[in-house]
């Protein structure tokens, strides 16, 4: 998990506190500077979990950006696991805006 920042981790780790009391507020975060993570409460069992990237392709899964963007997005995923949520098989490409990509998936909240 050294590829990501520690307050995007602190972030999480809110987030997994706040399932708790029933009150999860929305995460941003920089992973790096061509991409962001947004994790939004959908309901009371899931939640939006979105990729934005700036790159030159958009392939169909984030994962199939690369070595280094997977060991992110795995780390992310791991962190999420710790507090009992469940994240998609893949972040699947959704849509381009400007030149940002964006790749989602539901998380499934315990």
């Amino acid at each position: 998990m050294n590829h990501i920042p520690d307050a995007v981790l602190t972030s999480i780790d809110e987030f997994g506190e706040q399932l708790l009391v029933g009150e999860p507020t929305t995460v941003r975060g920089t992973l790096r500077t061509d991409l962001q993570l947004e994790i939004t409460p959908t309901g009371e069992t899931t939640a939006s979990c979105r990729y934005k990237t700036a790159h030159t392709q958009s392939p169909p899964t984030l994962r199939d950006r690369g070595s280094f963007v997977t060991t992110i997005i795995d780390g992310i995923d791991t962190r999420l696991e710790t507090w009992g949520i469940t994240p998609p098989t893949a972040y699947t490409y959704t849509t381009t805006v400007g030149e940002t990509h964006h790749y989602e998936g539901t998380l499934q909240l315990p």
